[in-house]
């Protein structure tokens, strides 16, 4: 008898459901304009299980955990936590220095090939400074750095100089091809950093919530690259020196991220480890289009903290 009243129940609801369907018409820094044009003021949820299938879900509180987190139209977010993927208004956004971990990543492929080795090499010319941050705009022309330090610095202090070398040695169109074949569909270098030139003319480069929240979900399961590499990309994430924001709000884990900023862009997002670092979750929150630098960071705290508490963890 009751499942007959279930079922009647689930039955009542769908019809109430298509009929309320066709009854409403329409159903720091970094390397500066926003790019509003794929922003939606609507919260769509979409679940990615492995990375390959989509299934756009209701922002219902009965049938998602994330229906209480609010985000701005500018806001987007990818939460990994148990075994499920959900992303919260992914959109297409200018994507600051978060576009260096593609870089990183494909970086590593090459290692991993034997085709470069972090040992290598290059000596720093005064062609190669650019400003905004890091810090080897600081270092004497002829200085010898290895791929290693180069990479690291790109992460750790998100260094544009050393990226831009790197987007020379690896050559933007095989980042760019490298970016495609891992289907971060989104996810595009158009430029390189600080090209004043590029910015102009109002080229820039691209990611999303969902992509990011693929590439550290593929990273965390250790399947990026070989083991030797996956825990040395982790190692530079976790050298981040940008804490202000998750980190801010989390003292109590272990958090290797990166983060992005440019005029009206903040990002910041990674892999939020327990103290053991034997369990984690990804956490992806990105802002393009903010009236409040402040007041976005202070909200992404405020939801860093409420997705934290959904886990099991001290």
């Amino acid at each position: 008898m009751i499942f007959k009243l279930q079922c009647i129940k689930t039955f009542l609801g769908l019809c109430f459901g298509i009929i309320m369907c066709f009854g409403i018409s329409g159903c720091n820094t970094s390397d500066s304009t926003p790019d509003t044009s794929n922003i939606s003021g609507d919260i769509r949820l979409q679940n990615n299980i492995d990375n390959t299938a989509n299934t756009t879900l209701s922002n219902n509180k009965e049938h998602n955990s994330w229906g209480d987190l609010h985000l701005s139209p500018s806001e987007s977010a990818y939460i990994y936590m148990n075994g499920e993927s959900n992303t919260i208004q992914s959109h297409r956004v200018r994507a600051a220095s978060m576009i260096k971990v593609y870089i990183l990543s494909y970086l590593f492929e090459k290692i991993d090939k034997g085709e470069i080795s972090l040992q290598d090499v290059y000596v720093l010319k005064p062609s190669d400074k650019v400003g905004g941050s890091g810090v080897l705009y600081g270092y004497e022309s002829g200085s010898v750095l290895s791929i290693d330090t180069i990479a690291r610095l790109m992460i750790t202090e998100s260094d544009n100089t050393a990226t831009n070398i790197l987007i020379d040695k690896l050559g933007l169109e095989n980042i760019n091809s490298y970016i495609a074949t891992q289907g971060y569909k989104d996810t595009q270098l158009n430029r390189k950093m600080m090209d004043l030139n590029a910015i102009d003319k109002g080229i820039e480069n691209y990611t999303s919530a969902q992509d990011l929240g693929n590439w550290f979900l593929k990273l965390a399961a250790g399947k990026m690259a070989s083991d030797l590499s996956n825990k040395q990309m982790i190692d530079y994430l976790l050298g981040q020196t940008d804490t202000e924001c998750i980190s801010a709000a989390l003292p109590n884990r272990i958090i290797a991220h990166k983060t992005g900023e440019l005029a009206g862009v903040y990002h910041d997002g990674g892999i939020i480890y327990n103290t053991n670092r034997n369990d984690y979750y990804i956490l992806i929150l990105l802002s393009d289009g903010y009236d409040s630098r402040a007041g976005t960071i202070e909200s992404f705290r405020s939801t860093a903290k409420q997705v934290d508490k959904k886990t099991n963890w001290k």
